[in-house]
């Protein structure tokens, strides 16, 4: 009689039969409709070529946000050894611990699709199964009003887990988009609950499951691995100091109101390509025009009394004349020069970064407020966050990895360039802001791109590098004690 096979054995045939299963979803079937097979099958050949799990998951959601033009996409699954669905990664989130409030909200967000077990999407559809639940508002405001949409992953009445997907308000889930999000569903649930076995069976209860051809050999197994994790733990390893990262412009400009007015026109909005001398706001000029015309009639008035004054050879009244030309002249050139700057002009070429006044013409500016950000596409800076605790590893020259949200397959190289001194509270933690730059020209980024850096701090022991946070947290409680 043949063995059973083993759970990893199991795992890797439910493998090769749902990748067969997938390859036939590029032609379509008499049975079930099919979405679009080439971004699903990059998707799951994201997921199948990461090294790790946690990467493979944080892949997945990267590559979706981008396939389907999302701002953010969370995956949410649930463990044969919980109850409820736990969120396992976040597009923009390197790590899920920094934005605890907004985890709570997918996970509860999620938690109500899995019950109702039907997608819930918000704004809600108009000839849905389903008024959208307390938890997707509740996500939607906290967010600043976005629409969002949760598609349950599973099969047999049974919820394996959970996507929640969210972008602008102005661009809502439509059905067709709905239905494609629902059928992809039912091909990413059978690689997932193969991620949960295989999971389950990388546990400690699978590293007592013995050959029985190596039983003789069982009771001298666990001193030679502590022996073995001894000297493991003492081989050096490169150390890396994950960042999150924004793309700025390297001379970045600002555009301020050169006068008091309104806003008449507005020619340009974020991400939109400028060039240098282009128009991108214009002002009301009427206020202008109407104190340049006053100034010059009381100038017309001060000149015609000062030929009065001549024509009487009043010297007094001529000295007290010219002095008011002077002074109605000095108006009316005051008046003209508000009225010629009427118009902001683009400073460079470039790309509009900041400063959407679309909504906000006839609104009154003062002299001097920021109304827009403009920088050039030729180059960049990087403006990295490393917690506080990580800053002591990184120095100016330390080379690192850039890959951002817009194209996650691709790595761009970088070094430090320079620490600011002073931390900062980001999202309740202290860190500090580190600039970076590319080490060659990159043609395809933009000023605004959000992404993740990997610093390399140097070689350290794998022991210090897996342990270093916790060795650090019982040396500060030492010297605490002490203190």
């Amino acid at each position: 009689m043949a063995a059973p096979a083993s759970p990893p054995a199991q795992a890797d045939a439910q493998l090769r039969a749902a990748i067969r299963d997938l390859s036939r979803a590029g032609a379509p079937g008499p049975s079930r409709p099919v979405p679009a097979a080439e971004w699903l099958m990059e998707a799951v050949g994201v997921l199948l070529q990461a090294p790790r799990d946690a990467d493979a998951l944080r892949a997945l959601v990267l590559h979706l946000a981008a396939s389907l033009r999302c701002d953010r996409v969370a995956l949410g699954l649930r463990r044969q050894t919980r109850a409820d669905l736990e969120v396992m990664a976040v597009s923009d989130l390197p790590r899920l611990s920094d934005a605890t409030e907004l985890v709570r909200d997918l996970h509860a967000a999620m938690q109500e699709a899995a019950a109702s077990a039907c997608t819930l999407t918000h704004p809600a559809r108009r000839h849905g199964p389903m008024q959208a639940g307390l938890a997707h508002v509740q996500l939607s405001r906290s967010m600043g009003a976005c629409a969002v949409c949760t598609v349950p992953l599973g099969g047999d009445g049974v919820v394996l887990g959970a996507m929640t997907l969210q972008r602008d308000l102005g661009a809502p889930f439509r059905t067709e988009e709905i239905l494609r999000l629902e059928q992809a569903a039912t091909y990413f649930t059978p690689l997932l609950r193969l991620y949960l076995t295989r999971a389950a069976t990388r546990g400690p209860a699978s590293l007592l499951a013995w050959p029985g051809w190596l039983a003789p050999l069982r009771r001298h197994v666990w001193p030679v691995a502590f022996g073995a994790t001894l000297v493991i733990g003492l081989l050096p390893v490169h150390r890396e100091v994950v960042a999150p990262t924004r793309v700025q412009g390297l001379h970045e400009r600002q555009l301020v109101a050169p006068r008091d007015g309104f806003i008449s026109v507005v020619y340009a909005r974020p991400g939109a390509q400028i060039q240098a001398g282009q128009s991108l706001i214009d002002f009301d000029g009427e206020q202008a025009s109407s104190e340049l015309r006053a100034a010059e009639a009381t100038l017309a008035q001060s000149e015609s009394a000062v030929s009065e004054a001549l024509a009487r050879h009043d010297q007094a009244q001529i000295v007290v004349q010219m002095a008011k030309v002077d002074e109605a002249r000095a108006r009316a050139d005051l008046a003209r020069r508000d009225l010629e700057r009427g118009r902001v002009l683009a400073p460079l070429t470039g790309v509009v970064v900041s400063g959407d006044l679309s909504r906000s013409i006839g609104a009154p500016v003062k002299r001097g407020e920021v109304m827009m950000t403009v920088a050039p596409v030729d180059g960049f800076r990087l403006v990295l966050w490393v917690d506080e605790r990580d800053i002591a590893g990184v120095q100016v020259g330390t080379i690192g990895a850039l890959r951002v949200a817009a194209r996650p397959g691709q790595a761009l190289p970088m070094t430090v360039t320079r620490i600011t001194p002073v931390a900062r509270v980001r999202e309740g933690r202290n860190g500090f802001e580190v600039e970076g730059a590319l080490v060659s020209a990159e043609a395809t980024l933009r000023p605004g791109f959000e992404g993740v850096t990997r610093l390399d701090t140097g070689r350290h022991p794998l022991v210090a590098d897996l342990f270093g946070r916790l060795f650090d947290w019982l040396r500060m409680g030492w010297w605490t004690l002490l203190g």
